[in-house]
């Protein structure tokens, strides 16, 4: 490989004219790509072309997204996807408008966990897309929110790759990639509550970015901004996908200098230089809500997750999930043994897709983008196994260098299975230069044969079969003539071998597609009593505390959203959501206490209000919450949790818009 390998992207050597220039204008820094037997568009032409393709992949793969999210859209703001984790983001969805337009801090919240508070930048809150989307919220609601952005977060996804792709490949296989990463196993998989991973552009803007500045030298001031505002954005949707792509592109800088160790030095400065702005603009623009979650109350100390808890098997990448459409019983009962639940096991690739991108990589090795993501591919495979291989669903003892990286500060919040994301992007940016280049090896041996043949490929024209030859120099002529159609039918673009070639392709690739097509989305109801939607709540005191039951916790948090839809009227006490417990270490509720256990008890079936009711440790929590206002909603056992209710305020409840009101104060 030599030097020159690094500006082979588009960056012109030392000593060519600038890219400004009128001599290197007519090429351009993205030269079209016109395949072999397509007419040369004009400029204008051209420029309509690359304008409109976007927008017809755009649309395309928004009609996509719609038909996979449709029972969402055909109940709009009545169901979701993601259980209690739905309902959480839902919450965030309506909190940062509320708390912005309300003067309130948007990252420390009493409304949650009172009186003790929420820090809620440890939970995921995806505050920059709920201020993006406040209007949807303020028309429809958080969940009518929740349903459009989990829609929105695939199509962003793959637009965001393909647009990146068109450096170096054809509009088709940028689409295809674009495709992969954007409805792939792993992203489709994480709309199931992890809206923060499903929204996932960041990656790809990265490597457009790194390429401007690293390997087509562009301005390190100008390339620095942009790739700083695009760090604090994704710090402010979520910063487990910041810190991944961080650890994934120095990842690929390391390839990349090993590559070109003649220019690293030339380069290093200008680098350097680019990536201090963009860490000095970040740190501005992050200062305040970086502040607040490293410094301010109710701080976490420690790792958020165990270790080993969602890590990719080894036999995950080609057996299928419950979250594909294709997926036999015989593999689904291997890959529901695997570690961690079918969310967060999103590795899946499958064999066909597997064999097109090792060919891709085989055959295009010496293409400069296949010789950084294909290693940079492997690397984030291997980070997804986790700290110790897993076969089957069997922790080995075979340690693997998460067990080293997973102690690092940051990084040790992230989860290994989530590593799949880098790992289908690379994939498919490597499916997509090897389509490519097949593409052009097809062109090319159509113009070489046309070429012995004196046959211009373009219009399939012939030389003059009746030109005058005189004897057996006419024969020889007619005889070479025709050998050399017959080779250029046989070789060229429209040829057998490259029609077997192309159906080749085609077949591999839609197999690997129809491997990948998502099953059915699960949904999750998101019922609210119209009591929270209507007049009903005011007669809660503003600000006032309201003890809402369902108790929130982990895995029964729909108080939460009823409390999103009232407009957050109220605060209460209890929380889906990281919060430091008794140790300072991160616990996913509030402080537990024997009223909070005894309502969580009765509801799970596991105890009675006859059993606990006369419990002076129950009457004591009850009395130091002293809550303005006690609330039953829809429940699993309503008749049981009200009776215990109405020994601790004293009186019965009034039935008021779908929910059981008690006002102890009157």
């Amino acid at each position: 490989m030599t030097s020159s390998e690094i500006s082979s992207t588009g960056t012109p050597p030392r000593g060519a004219p600038k890219a400004g220039s009128p001599r290197s204008a007519a090429a351009g820094a993205y030269p079209t790509v016109t395949p072999a037997g397509q007419r040369h568009l004009s400029t204008a032409d051209a420029r309509s072309r690359r304008r409109l393709v976007p927008l017809a992949v755009a649309l395309g793969y928004l009609a996509l997204s719609v038909w996979i999210f449709r029972a969402s859209w055909h109940h709009l703001g009545k169901v979701t996807y993601g259980g209690n984790d739905a309902y959480l983001f839902s919450w965030f969805l309506g909190w940062t408008p509320h708390a912005l337009g309300s003067g309130l801090d948007p990252f420390l919240t009493h409304h949650l966990n009172s009186p003790t508070g929420a820090n809620i930048l440890w939970s995921t809150p995806v505050v920059l897309l709920g201020l993006l989307a406040a209007p949807i919220t303020l028309l429809g609601g958080p969940v009518t929110t929740l349903t459009v952005l989990l829609t929105i977060a695939p199509v962003a996804s793959g637009l965001a790759l393909f647009w990146v792709l068109r450096r170096w490949v054809r509009d088709g296989p940028a689409t295809l990639a674009g495709l992969l990463y954007g409805f792939g196993p792993y992203l489709i998989g994480s709309s199931y509550g992890h809206l923060h991973l499903a929204f996932a552009p960041f990656p790809p803007l990265v490597l457009l970015l790194l390429d401007d500045l690293v390997v087509r030298g562009r301005s390190p001031r100008r390339t620095g901004i942009l790739l700083g505002l695009a760090v604090a954005a994704q710090a402010l949707v979520g910063e487990e996908i910041l810190a991944t792509t961080a650890l994934a592109a120095a990842v690929g800088l390391a390839v990349l200098a090993a590559r070109n160790l003649a220019v690293v030095r030339e380069r290093l400065g200008p680098v350097l230089r680019g990536l201090a702005t963009a860490g000095l603009v970040a740190a501005v623009g992050l200062a305040w809500p970086l502040g607040v979650q490293f410094f301010g109350g109710q701080r976490v100390h420690g790792s958020i997750q165990p270790s080993g808890i969602a890590v990719t098997d080894l036999w995950s990448f080609v057996t299928p999930t419950p979250l594909q459409e294709i997926a036999p019983d015989l593999a689904l009962r291997h890959s529901l043994r695997f570690t961690g639940n079918a969310v967060e096991v999103g590795g899946y690739l499958g064999v066909p897709l597997i064999l097109l991108a090792l060919a891709a990589a085989v055959r295009a090795r010496r293409h400069p983008l296949v010789g950084i993501l294909a290693p940079v591919g492997l690397v984030m495979a291997i980070l997804s196994l986790g700290d110790h291989l897993h076969v089957d669903g069997r922790t080995t003892a075979i340690p693997l260098p998460w067990l080293l990286l997973g102690r690092v500060p940051v990084l040790h919040n992230a989860l290994p299975s989530r590593f799949a994301l880098y790992v289908m992007l690379c994939v498919a940016a490597v499916t997509a230069v090897g389509l490519d280049r097949l593409a052009d090896r097809l062109a090319d041996r159509g113009r070489r044969a046309a070429d012995a043949a004196g046959v211009p490929p373009t219009d399939g024209t012939f030389p003059d079969l009746g030109s005058p030859v005189g004897g057996r120099g006419r024969h020889q002529a007619d005889d070479r003539s025709w050998r050399s159609r017959r080779s250029w039918r046989a070789r060229g673009p429209d040829g057998w071998r490259g029609r077997l070639a192309r159906s080749g392709a085609a077949l591999v690739t839609a197999g690997a597609l129809a491997m990948l097509v998502p099953a059915p989305l699960l949904t999750t109801p998101a019922h609210t009593p119209p009591f929270f939607t209507g007049d009903g709540v005011r007669q809660i005191p503003a600000d006032a505390t309201a003890l809402v039951v369902p108790y929130p916790h982990p895995q029964q948090a729909q108080a939460m959203l009823w409390q999103a839809e009232a407009d957050f009227r109220f605060v209460m006490p209890g929380c889906y959501c990281t919060v430091p417990g008794p140790t300072g270490r991160a616990s996913f509720h509030g402080p537990g206490d024997a009223l909070t256990s005894a309502l969580i008890d009765i509801d799970n079936g596991i105890t009675t209000a006859a059993a606990v009711s006369g419990s002076p440790q129950v009457r004591d929590a009850y009395d130091r919450l002293s809550p303005d206002a006690v609330v039953l909603g829809p429940a699993r056992r309503p008749a049981e949790l009200r009776a215990l209710l109405a020994s601790l305020v004293g009186h019965p409840p009034r039935h008021v818009g779908g929910v059981d009101l008690w006002l102890p104060a009157g």
